[in-house]
């Protein structure tokens, strides 16, 4: 069985967070998992866009 890479989970994370269609406290979810991503490997801040910012 294949896991995704940390890399395809950010990628789409930010693909799940840029859904205007998704309710706001889901896109909310998808900004926290971005940000636990961005803690857990900083090297994958270069593939998120500047309009994502994460604390």
């Amino acid at each position: 069985m294949r896991v995704a890479s940390c890399e395809e989970t950010l990628a789409g994370k930010i693909l799940a967070y840029r859904d205007s269609d998704k309710r706001p406290s889901k896109r909310q979810d998808d900004l926290a998992d971005i940000s636990r991503l961005l803690k857990l490997r900083p090297e994958l801040r270069t593939q998120v866009p500047g309009r994502i910012s994460t604390r």
